[in-house]
């Protein structure tokens, strides 16, 4: 290596972002490039921890300029006095990319090609001649700063990423034997009061630190590119884990007081062989050759102890089992795959299947928010420009379009939180504008200025949490001191340029009303209402029968609004979770975060429920029982639906004592119209896996209504009226 090794690996960093920046500056201004900024904006926006996830974001930097450098020429020439025009596509390709940050794995890609197509169109107004000038000449910085950055990273001090991913993948891992362990003592009564919530949490987050880093070592790992589909395979394979587990858990309330060990007599070795599959799983992702291969596992029943239940304990046990063959496929799998990776077999054990099929294009209501709160902020600074004589002139479009994109992807964040960072790096750019580079005399000072500067904001601004507070104040800093070749000093400029960034914050906190309030508590009790909605709709295609030809056959439109709202409920109660914390508790009176999270519980809960009576509804061909205990379905999903509505206009209606009453009634008359029906029945006749499927299904319909009434029950300790007053 260049030099001895650092005891800090923040210093290392800070240190090659400051020389990187330099190195940028120099070749720009000795090149005599126009604003030699842009090469610093790269450089700054790409300095990660290892090299393989600078190398990959430098990637998509680049291809979103050269993206963003062929939109804009497109737009410039088919609108070259037509300013009108131009804006109206130009916010319209904005709004696009920014829709595609909420949904993409690539969201960089996008809010590079969005940011920059405004540089480019922008700044070409008026003398649109020059747009192709500007467009290679940003091209040009873009690449100087990623490839200045990704020379220093490789030559000094590289740092890859392929430890970082073994350490997730393992930690991630661990992660999830460990919550198996805790839902194996939850479901023998052994962990009475005990908190999963933490390590659920830390499952999430986990696995966002897994999914960024095998994208680096992708990028700078050949043995992890080699192996890229079976990296793949198992991304997929510890997300779905993820979701199975917690499903798994949701279905313990209705066979706790079943005896388990009489109905399954296999099921304290089954346990036993998952829990040790997931201990060698671990065991392999940390290096070590498995101690043992998987056992086959055998989930029968006992027939004669099953028939002694009730039809909806039948239901129960079905659901049950349906979740543990579930987890048997993904533990095996699991192991497989990790085992393939790490070399512990002679061939690839099976082939690598795709990790997704694609449902077709569903919109996302979140994502378009986002996209029309920044073409609002667009519009907004592109008429004040237009009309008033503001201070920034162009450039507060395009701040106004560049923060909004990157405050997109946050909604959450309050605009506070980003101005005092700004506020600060605005005031230490100025100090230094004014106070000390007129006394710099050659690039030689202005270089040390420079390194000193951005080592310093990258060591306070090391931790990845911080990231945004290290961009901001690079950037502020090289926009604010306008370095260039003909460099000249005025505090008009400085103040006009203060100024701008006042009104771009003013002009973001306008466009966040666009087109609801940003409030925590509004936004909460808005997704919990569009939540419902989900539900309710979905309640009513439970009756569908795609090989029918009748009225109940959906068409391509209901197909297509059932992807929809199936999404809705899969993402909403993680994104109500996290406007729910960030409610101001002061706002909450008594109720506490506590009981809030608790109720973002029941509705992840209920989600987890409407997502397993669809599976079960679309499994299912015959029913086992005839008309009478089809109305009875029937009645209980009108039941449900209308309880869904009436969440969806108001959730404080939630009544738990009525809630119960209703759907417990409407449970025990489809129950005994199940016990008549099936009594008279030849039951001999429908195969043993149409009836599990069907017991599925009746289990999956009482799970959902258990959930609905849970909900029911903690919404009595919320405040509604608190969170929905009106608050300025």
């Amino acid at each position: 290596m260049l030099a001895p090794r650092f005891p800090s690996p923040r210093f290392r960093e800070a240190f090659k972002t400051a020389l990187a920046v330099v190195l940028a500056y120099g070749i720009a201004l000795s090149m005599d490039w126009e604003k030699p900024m842009w090469a610093a904006f790269a450089v700054a926006a790409i300095s990660l921890a290892t090299v393989g996830q600078s190398l990959h974001k430098g990637a998509l930097r680049m291809w979103g300029t050269l993206v963003a450098g062929v939109v804009s020429l497109t737009l410039v020439a088919l609108f070259p006095q037509e300013r009108w025009w131009l804006m109206v596509f130009l916010s319209a390709f904005v709004g696009l990319c920014t829709y595609r940050m909420g949904g993409s794995k690539r969201p960089y890609f996008w809010n590079v090609a969005g940011f920059v197509s405004l540089i480019i169109c922008m700044g070409s107004v008026p003398a649109t001649e020059h747009a192709f000038d500007l467009a290679v000449l940003r091209s040009l910085e873009t690449g100087l700063g990623i490839l200045c950055y990704t020379l220093v990273t490789v030559f000094l001090w590289p740092t890859g990423t392929a430890a970082e991913l073994d350490a997730a993948v393992h930690g991630l891992a661990a992660t999830q034997h460990r919550l198996y362990q805790g839902y194996l003592r939850l479901l023998a009564g052994k962990a009475e009061g005990e908190d999963l919530q933490p390590l659920r949490l830390q499952e999430v987050q986990q696995l966002g630190q897994f999914n960024d880093a095998l994208m680096g070592a992708r990028a700078d790992t050949h043995e992890v590119w080699e192996l890229r589909q079976q990296w793949a395979r198992l991304e997929a394979d510890v997300r779905d884990m993820m979701a199975a587990l917690a499903r798994w858990r949701e279905s313990f309330d209705e066979v706790q007081a079943l005896d388990l060990k009489a109905l399954m007599p296999e099921f304290p070795s089954l346990a036993e062989e998952l829990d040790a599959r997931l201990g060698q799983v671990e065991r392999i992702l940390s290096g070590k050759a498995p101690e043992r291969q998987p056992k086959p596992l055998d989930a029968s029943l006992n027939a004669e102890a099953v028939r002694a239940l009730s039809h909806f304990d039948r239901a129960a046990l079905a659901l049950f089992r349906s979740q543990l063959r579930r987890l048997e496929s993904l533990t095996r799998s699991l192991f497989e795959t990790a085992a393939d990776i790490k070399g512990f077999t002679a061939v690839s054990v099976r082939p690598v299947e795709p990790t997704r099929t694609r449902a077709g294009f569903v919109l996302d209501a979140d994502d378009l928010v986002a996209a029309a709160r920044v073409v609002a902020g667009v519009w907004l600074a592109y008429l004040l420009w237009i009309y008033v004589e503001i201070p920034g002139g162009v450039g507060i479009v395009i701040m106004t379009g560049s923060l909004g994109m990157a405050l997109a992807t946050n909604p959450q964040l309050p605009m506070r939180l980003a101005f005092k960072p700004v506020a600060l790096s605005i005031a230490f750019a100025s100090i230094l504008y004014i106070f000390v580079m007129p006394r710099l005399s050659s690039f030689t000072e202005l270089g040390w200025l420079i390194f000193a500067v951005t080592f310093a904001i990258g060591y306070l601004f090391y931790k990845p949490q911080q990231i945004l507070g290290r961009m901001a104040g690079l950037i502020i800093f090289v926009t604010m001191t306008g370095i260039s070749n003909a460099q000249s000093y005025s505090f008009l400029s400085l103040a006009n340029t203060t100024l701008m960034f006042v009104l771009v914050f003013m002009i973001l906190a306008l466009a966040a009303y666009v087109p609801v309030s940003p409030q925590p508590e509004k936004a909460f009790v808005r997704l919990l209402r569009r939540f419902f909605r989900s539900c309710e709709y979905l309640v009513s295609t439970l009756d569908w029968d795609p090989d029918s030809d009748s009225a109940r056959r959906p068409t391509r439109l209901q197909r297509w609004r059932r992807s929809y709202h199936a999404g809705q409920i899969a993402t909403l109660p993680q994104t109500i979770s996290l406007w729910g914390k960030s409610i101001d508790p002061k706002l909450l009176a008594g109720t506490t975060p506590e009981q809030l999270q608790a109720l973002t519980a029941d509705i992840q809960a209920l989600g987890y429920r409407m997502q397993e009576t669809l599976e079960a509804r679309a499994a299912v061909r015959r029913m086992l029982a005839g008309p009478d205990v089809q109305n009875e379905i029937d009645t209980w999903r009108a039941g449900l639906k209308e309880i869904f509505r009436g969440l969806s206009l108001d959730p404080d209606a939630a009544d738990h004592a009525d809630f119960r009453a209703l759907l417990n009634a409407k449970l025990e008359r489809l129950e005994a119209h199940i016990e008549t029906a099936l009594n008279q029945a030849d039951t001999v006749s429908v195969p043993p896996t149409e009836a599990e499927r069907a017991y599925r299904l009746l289990g999956a319909h009482r799970g959902l209504s258990e959930a609905v009434i849970a909900f029911a029950k903690q919404t009595a300790v919320i405040d509604w009226p608190r969170l929905r007053e009106a608050r300025f």
